[in-house]
């Protein structure tokens, strides 16, 4: 009998592990600028510009993702160029449903079985908007969908023992938003967040050099001078030709410019961060002050690769501070990992799923 009883347990085992082929597993991180999508077993499957093209007069999709987002300041009047995702939140159901259709279809297509869809969310979000997001995966067909905070996806994806009682201290830096949040046994005891993120940073940018040069630049430029020139760092040696408009003319004109000359604008933009930062760790628990002090703090996100930020944050904060290793990637690295252990993941303090 107990020969027949393992034997069935091995048939039984093997029947699950072929049930679980048939059916898709997806991370999905929810980005304000790209969206990106992670499958169980294959990894790293996709990362889209957050846009959706429609058309207005037929409600016809015309592009989405990257083919959508080249045509910003391209489009004709009856076109509309959306973003689905903003402030770190869905900001239109039925515009985020038909995004998510798009760029999960191979995913979705590939799975015989209804999919386990995991959803990024920030850790700021309500429990209604989350409630918004789940539901979003049931009408892409999923049979369950998971949430998990963005900060304590991070940090699994930069490699920190989460699950260690010890504190762990890690500023997500987003488009849409930005939260740092301090992580023990697993989960987010603590965090603070700011909309004043990445797309705020390049509209200031805008303004600033409309301000300070009576030029005017495209969001596309603001964003190119904050990847290859903007700079924390008072000794980056950077200058970059740039062509923009004449403020009175509205003429093209073209001028130098430095990163020494933005360095009263970036100054003034990382006050926030420095601000965020230490309002949460006023709030720190006694018992994890020695930690956060003693490991520093982590930065990810997109933000975290403006140049110089760092050093930048070491003097203003009094503790150590580094970025992890390709920031970008850092949430949905984590999410990954949360889909290999997926019973683990259930089973913890970190897990947030439909109630």
């Amino acid at each position: 009998l107990l020969f027949f009883f393992a034997i069935d347990v091995i048939i039984a085992g093997a029947m699950l592990q072929y049930l679980d082929k048939l059916s898709t597993t997806i991370a999905v991180d929810l980005g304000t600028d790209k969206t990106r999508v992670w499958e169980k077993g294959v990894g790293l499957v996709g990362e889209y510009p957050s846009y959706l093209a429609i058309d207005s007069r037929s409600k016809r999709i015309l592009a989405s993702g990257q083919d959508a987002y080249e045509m910003r300041g391209r489009v004709a009047a009856n076109v509309s160029l959306l973003k689905p995702f903003q402030k770190g939140k869905v900001w239109d159901e039925k515009i985020a449903l038909a995004f998510l259709k798009v760029i999960l279809k191979d995913g979705l297509k590939k799975s015989f079985f209804s999919p386990t869809i995991l959803f990024s969310i920030p850790a700021s979000l309500s429990s209604a908007i989350e409630e918004e997001t789940i539901k979003l995966g049931y009408a892409l067909g999923a049979k369950e969908v998971l949430t998990v905070v963005q900060p304590l996806a991070a940090a699994i994806g930069a490699g920190m023992p989460v699950a260690d009682s010890t504190g762990g201290f890690i500023l997500q830096l987003g488009a849409g938003i930005n939260e740092v949040g301090v992580i023990s046994l697993g989960t987010l005891v603590n965090f603070e967040k700011s909309h004043e993120a990445g797309d705020d940073f390049e509209q200031a940018l805008q303004v600033f050099l409309q301000k300070e040069k009576k030029i005017l630049i495209s969001r596309d430029t603001a964003r190119m001078l904050i990847h290859k020139l903007v700079s924390a760092d008072e000794t980056h040696p950077g200058t970059i030709l740039v062509t923009g408009k004449d403020e009175k003319t509205t003429a093209p004109k073209e001028f130098q410019i430095s990163a020494k000359q933005l360095l009263p604008f970036v100054d003034g933009r990382l006050q926030s961060v420095v601000k965020l930062v230490k309002k949460l760790l006023s709030k720190v628990p006694a018992e994890l002050t020695v930690d956060v002090v003693d490991k520093g703090l982590l930065l990810s996100g997109g933000g975290a690769l403006l140049m110089g930020l760092d050093s930048y944050l070491v003097p203003k904060l009094g503790i150590p501070v580094s970025v992890v290793d390709d920031p970008e990637q850092s949430v949905i690295r984590g999410m990954g990992t949360i889909l290999d252990h997926l019973d683990e993941f259930r089973r913890s303090l970190g897990y947030r799923g439909e109630e």
